[in-house]
């Protein structure tokens, strides 16, 4: 009990000097990315099992290319980045070097060990989303297979900016975790999303929050990577809340 009183003591002592110092980290800013989107991915993007639907559905394939002809000219894909130093690890929650912290159960597990937060938002931009919305009255299977691209140009886009974060922190002998995203189990939507939004600011590339954690534009996903020497890497699936209903979950 003794050690657990002085740790707590010494959270809010640092936090008390990280509050009066508040050092302000830079961002990066990250547009050159080379979405190689296949018309598969636009079927997968909406749910569907792209073999299945050309054997079954071969209409629907045709609607998905469309799609991606249509939709792939519409995507601006844009990365914003913090990299913070982490202070320390206390009771339920990560201090950071820049004032701020993290907390919940569930991020603070997965970052354990972390000598550096990335703290991350991607997005595609809303110029697909906004065509995606005027054709839902007019024609809506191209609607939704335009909604299916930016699925899958969002995801493939997440999954760039984790090898560039991974393999920046290899170079330096570091290993990084699996992306963490707010929303999935112990780290509610309405706690996580204002933590990162905290330490990344989206307004330079029209990025934000709604008060119940939303983000506009809806191609967008945020989430913290944590870099350190032994981080473990949980399997995406373990820490995905559609791990139970996914299709494609073994």
């Amino acid at each position: 009990m003794a050690s657990q009183a002085f740790d707590f003591l010494h959270f809010r002592r640092s936090m008390m000097a990280m509050g009066k110092r508040g050092k302000i980290l830079p961002m990066d800013s990250w547009t050159d990315f080379e979405l190689s989107v296949a018309v598969s991915d636009v079927l997968r993007g909406q749910g569907a099992d792209p073999e299945m639907i050309r054997n079954r559905r071969p209409s629907l394939v045709k609607v998905a290319e469309q799609a991606h002809a249509q939709g792939m000219p519409l995507i601006h894909p844009i990365a914003l980045m913090r990299d913070v130093p982490v202070i320390g690890h206390f009771h339920g929650s990560i201090l950071l070097d820049d004032s701020s912290r993290l907390s919940g159960p569930r991020v603070t597990a997965h970052l354990a060990g972390a000598q550096r937060v990335s703290a991350v938002l991607v997005s595609i931009g809303a110029e697909l989303e906004e065509t995606s919305n005027r054709y839902i009255r007019t024609d809506p299977l191209l609607a939704l297979a335009l909604d299916g691209l930016g699925n899958a140009a969002v995801e493939l886009l997440g999954e760039q900016v984790c090898r560039r974060i991974g393999d920046t922190a290899r170079r330096t002998g570091l290993t990084v975790s699996t992306p963490l995203s707010p929303g999935e189990p112990g780290w509610p939507l309405e706690i996580g999303q204002p933590q990162i939004f905290t330490l990344v600011d989206g307004t330079s590339a029209g990025i934000r929050v709604t008060p119940s954690g939303m983000m506009i534009p809806k191609k967008t996903i945020s989430f913290v990577v944590g870099i350190g020497q032994e981080m473990s890497r949980d399997e995406p699936c373990m820490v995905c809340s559609l791990r139970a209903s996914c299709r494609y979950h073994d």
